[in-house]
């Protein structure tokens, strides 16, 4: 049989009759499932990659891949050293760099936040957080001024601006090795940044480097940590054991996704249960073709048996009602599919959701538009319909020609 007579067949077994509307409001209600079902997998799942992707990307905007710190947050002494000895033993380190940073205090007219304070050079920018800068400049007037850069975030709970002044305090070390000494200046912001992940925004900014050094009276060819960026992240936690057993003891490893456990930890607890929850959602929206086919079975039943009549055999019954299911699982997808894309398309580059920074780590939803979600949800879902509609098939290919064309 040719495929326009399956189509023209399918249509009218599709049509109610005139005295039944039930059978085409049936057919609206699963075309509105499936559509709804097949568009919220697809986003949940492109939420999820967002989720990740931006979390890992914001996560290295402000720390290495592999960070070096002393014991009881000492001081790195002979830094050249333990560069050299790195470089010299480990391979697979793209770039290493010491950094110096503190926690103190960032003070406006009427505020006081806590900060985590970073010396920054643009030379040593292993990160290129100066890529996020939205006002301002990240270039420094002189390797010693007196200037900084803060977040949008730290900006607005400061009420301050580019061109302000702010008063930081830190602490200095003792010569015991204690921080004791509190050290009191003045900063002039010079920009502002803005990355989307809270977690940073709400606490770090940066100074000059060498201004770091003077405010933080730490010695010459010493840091607070080492910096190292890999070139392969697949050997993030192997090359961090490494390292670990050149430095010694005295001295510590950190990867990214250890200083970031929570985070990714969360993502992790997602990416299981919401597929799975929405999937099943998936399965009842693609088990209403069956329903609808079960109800044309019923309502057609005179019109299947008439078609048996004038020759038309088992198989060709079973392909019209396949042709019937799939028809309606393939316009639901396609409008599912388009409507998913055009939410991640407009979130993507408009951001349309906002989230509140401190509870999910991101001030956006973050949104990934990945072709294998919607190749893997259409392929599912026409694999389910096509199932779906066997059962309908076979009890059609059933009825008795006689009793079918009798049936009112």
């Amino acid at each position: 049989m040719d495929f326009k007579v399956y189509k023209f067949i399918s249509k009218r077994l599709s049509k109610p009759a005139e005295d039944r509307s039930f059978l085409g409001f049936v057919r609206v209600v699963a075309l509105i499932s499936i559509t709804l079902g097949s568009m919220a997998l697809i986003i949940s799942l492109s939420v999820l990659q967002g989720f990740e992707k931006a979390l890992f990307e914001n996560a290295v905007k402000f720390n290495s891949h592999i960070t070096v710190n002393a014991f009881e947050r000492k001081i790195i002494n002979n830094t050249p050293e333990i560069i050299n000895n790195l470089r010299r033993f480990i391979h697979g380190i793209s770039s290493l760099h010491p950094s110096i940073e503190r926690q103190g205090l960032l003070k406006s007219k009427n505020t006081l936040e806590a900060v985590l304070i970073k010396g920054y050079d643009s030379k040593n920018d292993i990160t290129n957080i100066k890529s996020n800068l939205i006002k301002g400049t990240f270039e420094f007037s002189d390797k010693f001024s007196k200037e900084i850069v803060i977040s949008k975030r730290m900006s607005e709970k400061l009420n301050v601006s580019i061109g302000d002044n702010l008063i930081l305090y830190s602490m200095r070390e003792s010569p015991a090795g204690n921080l004791a000494y509190p050290d009191i200046d003045k900063f002039k912001i010079i920009g502002i940044y803005q990355t989307g992940f809270a977690k940073y925004d709400d606490a770090i900014v940066f100074i000059p480097f060498f201004t770091a050094y003077r405010v933080f009276q730490i010695p010459e060819n010493s840091a607070t940590s080492l910096e190292i960026m890999v070139s392969d992240l697949n050997l993030v936690q192997s090359l961090s054991e490494k390292i670990q057993s050149v430095i010694g003891y005295k001295y510590y490893t950190l990867t990214v996704f250890e200083m970031n456990s929570s985070a990714f930890a969360w993502i992790e607890l997602q990416k299981d249960p919401i597929p799975i929850v929405l999937g099943l959602i998936s399965l009842v929206a693609v088990s209403n073709i069956l329903t609808i086919l079960l109800i044309t079975v019923v309502e057609k039943t005179r019109s299947i048996g008439i078609l048996r009549a004038l020759g038309v055999t088992s198989k060709d019954i079973i392909k019209i009602f396949i042709f019937q299911g799939l028809s309606i699982a393939v316009i639901g997808n396609l409008i599912g599919c388009s409507l998913a894309l055009l939410f991640t398309f407009l979130q993507k580059n408009f951001g349309l959701i906002n989230l509140r920074g401190e509870v999910y780590f991101l001030d956006t939803l973050p949104v990934s538009i990945d072709i294998w979600h919607y190749i893997t949800v259409i392929i599912i879902s026409l694999t389910l319909a096509l199932i779906s509609t066997l059962i309908p098939s076979y009890i059609a290919t059933k009825i008795n020609t006689i009793q079918a064309i009798r049936f009112k």
